[in-house]
């Protein structure tokens, strides 16, 4: 396993969850195709390029949590880390490269310090793990809340995102990841998305959410479904618009040569 991908590994699944568990990442890949998750977490196949805004999203939030914890300046932070990965193997998207994105990393951690982090209150918790024992599943729900603080006086789970565009009120009213986390802070009045767009003038999207018996009932449901699939071993192809951009496209397509020039067991 490279340097990279370790470093992805531990941000995806932390240590403390390394027994069977679930997660909304875990979940949501079932979701979207059962051979994936299969591909993902069971034979633990990766690519063996990484995409750069990956990384780029993953240094973002490290950035995030060092100042959030007392660290100091994010954007001194950013720089470091992201200078760490200069030399690395990454893969960019069209018209992307490593200096566009320590330009935009840079930009988008000055505007939140200037423009958001004042309307941050009292900060309850950082990089906050936790774990659901749902008696229905047979494994624990867990996660990591990037954010747990009053925000303009009402608690609120925030969860940060970096993206190219910006987020679809649908993206947040039907999002499973925000109700988990009503879930797992039942004190919390709302959650939110905090989306810091790569755009070519950087923006800081927040987008609310609050969720009701019904929804939640519902969530849990849908993850005692997911729970039996995996538990059972049914995995199948899902075909869609997805697949254009999946890592195991090769795989299902029987590419094998392709498949072994783009992807490594990292078991």
């Amino acid at each position: 396993m490279n340097s990279t991908t370790a470093l992805l590994e531990r941000e995806v699944e932390p240590t403390q969850f390394r027994t069977p568990h679930l997660s909304y990442s875990r979940i949501n890949r079932y979701l979207l195709c059962p051979d994936q998750y299969r591909f993902h977490y069971v034979e633990r196949l990766r690519p063996r390029l990484t995409p750069a805004s990956l990384v780029f999203g993953q240094v973002i939030h490290q950035s995030l949590t060092w100042f959030f914890q007392g660290g100091g300046d994010p954007v001194e932070f950013f720089v470091q880390r992201w200078n760490e990965v200069r030399d690395t193997q990454l893969k960019y998207a069209y018209r992307e490269s490593w200096e566009k994105l320590l330009e935009k990393g840079q930009g988008l951690l000055e505007l939140f310090i200037q423009n958001e982090a004042p309307r941050l209150g009292r900060i309850v918790a950082s990089e906050k793990p936790f774990e659901i024992s749902i008696t229905s599943l047979g494994l624990p729900l867990v996660g990591v809340i990037d954010l747990l603080a009053e925000m303009e006086g009402v608690l609120t789970v925030v969860d940060f995102k970096t993206a190219s565009a910006a987020y679809a009120d649908h993206e947040v009213i039907l999002s499973d990841q925000l109700t988990a986390y009503h879930l797992a802070e039942p004190d919390a009045l709302q959650s939110a998305f905090c989306v810091l767009v790569k755009t070519k003038e950087p923006r800081i999207d927040w987008h609310f959410a609050q969720r009701d018996a019904e929804r939640l009932t519902e969530f849990l449901a849908k993850v005692e479904h997911v729970a039996i699939g995996i538990a059972d071993g049914v995995f199948y192809r899902r075909p869609g618009q997805w697949c254009a951009w999946c890592d195991y496209l090769p795989i299902c397509m029987g590419d094998k040569q392709r498949a072994q020039e783009c992807l490594m067991c990292v078991a």
